[in-house]
C-alpha cells in the first residue's frame, strides 16, 4: 500500500507533464518489467524474500500512475465519443469490477496449468498488451496549457484545500476505504475461518459482493440521467451500511451471500458518481496531480483500517467488526446527506471554475 501512495502522489505530476496516455503506456511497460523480474530472478539468481519484497514494491509504485492516468483520460474520451460522463464512468467501473471478480479464479487456473512462474510471464504479457492497446487505440488528447503547469507534487493537495466539494469526496472516500478494504482482506476471511466455512464459501461471499458491484455500476449507467448525484451517493454509502449491519447477524450462508450481493449493488454506485464529479471540477491541466493527491490520501486509510478492524475482529469477533463497518458506512451516508457542500454535487460545473 505504501508504494501505491507514493506512486499516486508523484505520478500525478508525471501525468500533467507528459500526458495521461503516455503515462499509462510507460507505467504499464515498467510494471510489466517489474513482474517479469520475479520469474527471471527465479530462473537465474534465485528468489529471496528481500528481493521479492523489493520487486513487489516497485510494481505497486508503478501501478498507481497508470491507474490514475486512465481516470484522467476518461472525461476527454467520453466527450469525444459523445457519451455522458456518468455513463462512461459507470461502464469503466463495471468492467474494472468484473475483472476483479473473475481475475482470481482465472489466475488460479493459470497457476495450475503453467505454474506460478509461468503465470507471472503471462501477467507480464498482459501489461504489454494493455500498453499497446492504449498506444494504438486511444487518441492523445491534452490541454494546451499543460506545459505551463509547475512540476509540484503539492499542487494537488492545494487544489483539494480550495475546493470544498473535492474535500468532502476525499474525506468520505478515505473513511470508506478505512472500513471497506479490511472487510474483504481481513474480516470476511476471519469470519469464514472462525465459522468453519470452506474456502469455497468465502469465495462465494466475495463473488456475491463483486457481482453486486458490477450490477450496481451497470444499473446506474442505465438510469443515471434521472437521478440526483447526491441521492445516489447517500444510497450507495447508507445502503452498503445497512446491508453490512444486517450481514453481521446472518448465520445461514445462502442468506449471507444474498445480503452481501445487495451491499455490492449499493457500493457499485459510488465510484462512478465520485469520479464524475472530480473529473468535472478539476481543470484538465491539473487533473493528474489532483487525482493523484486524492488517490494517495484515500489509499493511506486502508492499511490503518486493516490494523484497527483486524484487532477488533481478534478481540470482539469478525461479526462485531462487520457491524462496526456497517455503522461506519451509515455514518458516511449521513455525512453526505447533511453536509451543505453535497448540494453542489448536482450543480453543473464550469470547467476549471471550482479551482479558481
Amino acid at each position: 500500500m505504501l508504494p501505491a501512495v507514493f506512486g499516486a502522489l508523484a505520478g500525478g505530476v508525471v501525468i500533467d507533464r507528459i500526458g495521461p496516455r503516455r503515462t499509462s503506456v510507460v507505467a504499464d511497460v515498467l510494471s510489466g518489467a517489474a513482474v517479469a523480474a520475479v520469474p527471471l530472478a527465479g530462473l537465474t539468481v534465485g528468489l529471496s524474500l528481500p528481493l521479492v519484497v523489493i520487486l513487489a514494491f516497485l510494481g505497486a509504485l508503478l501501478d498507481s500512475p497508470g491507474q490514475t492516468a486512465r481516470q484522467v483520460l476518461l472525461p476527454d474520451l467520453a466527450r469525444t465519443g459523445g457519451i455522458r460522463l456518468e455513463r462512461a464512468n459507470a461502464i469503466f467501473q463495471a468492467v474494472e469490477n468484473t475483472s476483479l471478480l473473475i481475475g482470481p479464479a482465472i489466475a488460479g487456473i493459470i497457476v495450475l496449468v503453467l505454474g506460478p512462474l509461468g503465470a507471472l510471464w503471462l501477467d507480464t504479457a498482459s501489461f504489454l498488451v494493455s500498453a499497446m492497446l492504449i498506444r494504438l487505440l486511444v487518441p492523445d488528447i491534452r490541454p494546451s496549457d499543460v506545459d505551463d503547469a509547475p512540476a509540484d507534487v503539492t499542487a494537488g493537495l492545494r487544489a483539494l484545500a480550495h475546493d470544498r466539494v473535492l474535500r468532502l469526496l476525499t474525506v468520505v472516500a478515505a473513511m470508506a476505504n478505512f472500513v471497506g478494504t479490511p472487510l474483504f482482506i481481513v474480516v470476511l476471511p476471519v469470519l469464514a475461518t472462525s465459522s468453519g466455512l470452506s474456502a469455497a464459501a468465502l469465495g462465494a461471499m466475495l463473488a456475491a459482493f463483486g457481482g453486486g458491484m458490477v450490477v450496481g455500476a451497470l444499473g446506474l449507467g442505465l438510469v443515471v440521467d434521472r437521478l440526483s448525484r447526491r441521492s445516489v451517493l447517500v444510497f450507495g454509502f447508507a445502503g452498503t451500511g445497512m446491508a453490512l449491519s444486517a450481514a453481521s447477524a446472518v448465520e445461514a450462508l445462502p442468506l449471507l451471500v444474498v445480503v452481501l450481493a445487495f451491499a455490492g449493488v449499493a457500493t457499485g454506485t459510488i465510484n462512478p458518481i465520485a469520479f464524475t464529479v472530480m473529473q468535472e471540477r478539476v481543470p484538465a491541466a491539473t487533473r493528474g496531480r489532483v487525482f493523484g493527491a486524492v488517490l494517495g490520501l484515500v489509499l493511506v486509510a486502508a492499511p490503518v483500517g486493516m490494523v484497527v478492524l483486524g484487532s477488533l475482529a481478534d478481540v470482539q469477533g469478525p461479526r462485531t467488526a462487520m457491524f462496526v463497518s456497517g455503522l461506519a458506512f451509515l455514518l458516511i451516508g449521513s455525512v453526505v446527506a447533511i453536509r451543505p457542500e453535497s448540494r453542489e454535487l448536482n450543480l453543473p460545473a464550469v470547467d476549471g471554475a471550482a479551482l479558481g
